[in-house]
């Protein structure tokens, strides 16, 4: 059981570290993409001013607007150059920067999710000695949290909670079930 315990710990706190730093730096990709974009468009505002005008014509007009409005619109919208940026971004590349997360509360939330999903099956490992009963109760009380988890997710994206719940509960039951048959395996190597 020390074992179980010991390794159950390591793994979450590896596991909880790791996809905080992943989380952090794939935040950081996109803020690096995002301004790559913004320069590259803000070279071409400034020096290829009139294809950018006729891509922000077309994309309006594509939208629906007649070529007199869509004109009327980018005349308005190219009068202030930041604007200007931020409206190409935004219809053409379908990225604006209030859409961009903090790296470190995105990394906080991956990190802080994966331990309390990771922790949970190990509760009963530290409150029970049998390693029978342990395994047992790992695996209901895992497989309640992953309901409960998937219909709290349900509620949130206003999808019937109980069909989230059964999705989640699912989807971690097949991926627990592969690692056992993989972690069994390997016993054998």
């Amino acid at each position: 059981m020390d074992l179980i315990r010991f390794a159950g710990i390591a793994a979450v706190l590896a596991g909880s570290v790791s996809m905080f730093f992943g989380g952090l730096l794939a935040e950081r990709s996109e803020h690096d993409l995002f301004q790559a974009d913004s320069r590259r468009e803000a070279y071409e505002v400034r020096y290829e001013r009139h294809e950018e005008l006729t891509e922000l014509k077309d994309l309006y007009m594509k939208k629906g607007l007649s070529e007199e409005e869509a004109e009327l619109v980018v005349t308005k919208i190219a009068s202030d150059e930041g604007k200007f940026l931020e409206d190409l971004l935004a219809n053409e590349l379908h990225i604006h920067e209030s859409q961009l997360r903090n790296p470190f509360a995105a990394g906080g939330v991956l990190g802080s999710s994966f331990f309390l999903g990771a922790v949970v099956p190990l509760i009963p490992y530290y409150l029970l000695t049998a390693k029978v009963d342990s395994l047992i109760w790992s695996v209901a009380i895992s497989l309640v949290f992953l309901f409960a988890a998937g219909a709290w997710r349900g509620r949130l994206v206003q999808r019937a909670a109980w069909k989230s719940g059964l999705e989640t509960l699912a989807v971690g039951a097949i991926a627990s079930g592969l690692l056992y048959v993989i972690g069994s395996a390997l016993t054998f190597v």
